[in-house]
């Protein structure tokens, strides 16, 4: 059997092993100071561009315009350092011209002060993008920042990487000349480097198995913190985990108690009465109980299946939102008569293909519709439509029942909270259930008001497939 050597003994043998360290972190060093002269460049090119596109806005008859050439909007397309998106909205966030999709830039970067500039990254069809946000003012005179066009200009990341690198590789070789030196301080740097690994294994040999908080960074060597992130991001999800389950189960004690606890006293109730008649009435109100129950019990699953945190992979397939919908509302349709609701399903498309999961998104309009059908009075209508968006098909269910109060629209996706005075039984899990599925399938879940001020609109919004 071979024994296997220590790490300081392998450092030791191979002098190559710390000299390439050194060498990788001296790189890197020279690396990060290359970039940022590479992204001071590039920054600077961005601004230029935004600065040309504000040059060209024109005020016509109180409508804002961007006189930008054909030539110019060439250019901007087909850059020598790549593409540059470009988008140009006006004072109330009207869309002016450019990509409509481009991401806006963060809230700080958009407040209303006339020549702000900021910089900032984000992601743009799947890629990392650098950005430019310039307000240029429209109506002279203004010195608050009410008539002034954002200006947005990004670039793909793609080109200022490969000039880092290109500049980067020049600066390595002669930094090759720094590892004949470097050599003499392997043998102290090896057991001074080592010394935080041991420090960090005695951390984590001492924890508890309840003690989930992040590991230290401050004292470990720059190449051990990825590791170290990763192993604190590990214990951070594992604690969203484990503490979404403790929720789940508080939940479901907390809610399940009255019930089972009013389903007991009802059944010995039933036990002591001798007279058919009271029987029979205990034991209807023993099915409502029980009924009740079961529903909150079905809530409490879908809740729990439709939470990030699950554990239930989310099941992406293509899908016809139209199908699913015409079907998932004619299931419903003997429930809404018996209650003489008039339930119908309108769509201008013949078809509405996204990605997703066909049971949840099942189980999101089924909640949507208990709510509608439950909550409307007798002789009302509810509507389920399904229509396009510019970048995402829209699922809405429209009543015209009592409504939700404006102040209470967004309170109603928290877990068991129930509108007042509404008289129909619920749970107040079905909306929660309704967002914790649009939100796993990457788009969002809203409350609107219906016609007139009449009724409700819930609206969901789906991204369409990539």
């Amino acid at each position: 059997m071979t024994k296997t050597r220590t790490l300081r003994q392998q450092l030791v043998a191979w002098l190559a092993g710390p000299l390439l360290v050194l060498w990788f972190v001296s790189t890197f060093i020279d690396y990060d100071i290359a970039k940022r002269f590479v992204n001071l460049a590039y920054d600077r090119a961005l601004l230029e561009a935004a600065q040309d596109i504000g040059r060209q806005i024109k005020v016509l008859n109180n409508r804002i315009y961007v006189d930008l050439p054909e030539v110019a909007q060439q250019i901007l397309q087909t850059g020598g350092s790549g593409r540059l998106y470009y988008l140009v909205t006006g004072p109330d966030n009207e869309f002016i011209t450019g990509e409509p999709d481009l991401p806006r830039p963060p809230e700080d970067a958009s407040e209303e002060i006339p020549d702000r500039v900021r910089y900032y990254d984000d992601e743009y069809q799947g890629r990392e993008m650098r950005a430019v946000a310039l307000r240029v003012p429209v109506q002279p005179g203004t010195g608050t920042g009410r008539g002034t066009a954002l200006i947005q200009v990004a670039e793909r990341v793609t080109a200022r990487d490969e000039f880092a690198r290109l500049i980067i590789v020049r600066m390595v070789i002669p930094q090759g000349l720094l590892i004949f030196f470097a050599g003499l301080a392997v043998w102290y740097g090896v057991g001074r480097g080592l010394a935080p690994l041991s420090a960090l294994r005695r951390e984590i040999q001492s924890r508890s198995l309840r003690d989930l908080s992040a590991l230290p960074e401050e004292q470990a060597p720059q190449e051990v913190r990825p590791l170290i992130h990763a192993i604190n991001d590990l214990l951070a999800r594992l604690g969203a985990a484990i503490a979404t389950q403790q929720r789940f189960i508080a939940d479901a004690a907390h809610q399940l108690r009255t019930p089972v606890a009013g389903i007991k006293t009802q059944t010995e109730l039933a036990l002591r009465q001798n007279q058919p008649e009271e029987v029979q009435a205990t034991l209807k109100q023993l099915h409502n109980a029980t009924e009740q129950t079961a529903r909150l019990v079905n809530q409490l699953l879908s809740l729990a299946r439709a939470e990030p945190a699950a554990g239930r992979g989310l099941i992406a397939e293509p899908l016809d939102l139209i199908q699913l919908a015409r079907d998932t509302t004619t299931e419903w349709v003997p429930r809404a008569l018996a209650r003489n609701i008039d339930l119908g399903f309108d769509s201008p498309l013949a078809a509405a293909r996204v990605e997703g999961d066909p049971f949840m998104l099942k189980e999101m309009l089924n909640n949507l519709l208990d709510n509608a059908v439950r909550y409307t009075q007798p002789g009302g209508h509810v509507t389920v439509r399904v229509e396009d968006g510019p970048r995402a098909m829209t699922l809405t269910v429209e009543d015209n029942g009592p409504g939700i109060p404006e102040a209470e629209r967004e309170q109603v996706f928290e877990r068991f909270h129930r509108v007042l005075g509404s008289g129909a039984d619920g749970c107040g899990l079905g909306l929660a259930i309704v967002r914790e599925i649009a939100l796993s399938h990457g788009g969002n879940a809203v409350i609107a008001g219906g016609a007139n001020g009449m009724g409700t609109v819930a609206r969901i919004v789906l991204p369409r497939p990539a």
